[in-house]
Order: structure tokens, then C-alpha cells, then sequence
């Protein structure tokens, strides 16, 4: 009986681990993600990158934002909650794997705008240039 309570009490205590290094991983990849979010809001207006809102995307009049916040009933200063803001200012609190498909489809537009904006520069640079030194 007693190494069935024990038993009991280690899987328990794993998944708790187990559950905070989940988080971390997630706020790793967000922090990741915000840093280039910070590098393409300042070549666009279509990307919000604010530390109090979180990262987001506007799309025409709407814009969706993937917000983090202290979760404030855990006494571990590494635990956050992910929501998903909609246009309409409706917050969807989002679990693990939700959060992990939303890192991920942000993660990749950025990555995806990031490349079209340096193409987009690089061209714009190559203009200038054979103007200039067109004689």
C-alpha cells in the first residue's frame, strides 16, 4: 500500500514538472517569436509587437493579437497564460496545444514577412543604385 501512495505521489509531481517546463518552452518560443515580431513592426504597419499586448497581426480594420500574461494563481514567476485576442476585443484563453499551433502559424508569417520585406528592400535598394549610377 505504501508504494502505491508513493507511486501516486511521484506522477503527480512529475506532471506538475513536467507542466511548468511545458510552459517554459512555450514562453522560450514566444520570447523568440517577439524579438522578431519587434524586427518586422518596424518595417511594417501590418505587425504589433507590444510587450503589455502582445504580438499581433492587422489584417484591414481588424487586427488578432496573441496576448501573455502572469498566471497570477501560480506562486512560480515562470508561468504564464496564452489568450487569443479577436478584432471584436474577445480574449480566447488558449491550452497547451492550442497555444503551440498559434506560436506556430505566427511564428511562420513572421518568418514569411520578414523574407518578403528584405526582397521587398533589396529591390527597392537595386533601383536606387542603377538610377544613381546610370550614365
Amino acid at each position: 500500500m505504501k508504494k502505491l501512495i508513493i507511486a501516486a505521489l511521484l506522477l503527480l509531481s512529475s506532471q506538475a514538472i513536467f507542466a511548468q517546463l511545458d510552459t517554459k518552452l512555450l514562453s522560450k518560443e514566444y520570447d523568440d517569436m517577439f524579438i522578431l515580431a519587434e524586427r518586422v513592426s518596424d518595417q511594417t504597419d501590418k505587425v504589433i509587437a507590444d510587450e503589455e499586448k502582445g504580438i499581433g497581426f492587422v489584417k484591414g480594420d481588424k487586427t488578432f493579437i496573441l496576448e501573455r500574461t502572469a498566471d497570477k494563481r501560480s506562486d512560480v514567476n515562470t508561468q504564464y497564460l496564452f489568450k487569443l485576442v479577436k478584432p471584436d476585443g474577445k480574449k480566447i484563453p488558449l491550452d497547451k496545444v492550442s497555444t503551440e499551433k498559434v506560436i506556430k502559424k505566427f511564428n511562420t508569417l513572421l518568418v514569411d514577412m520578414e523574407a518578403s520585406l528584405k526582397a521587398e528592400h533589396g529591390a527597392q535598394v537595386k533601383e536606387i543604385l542603377d538610377t544613381l549610377f546610370a550614365f
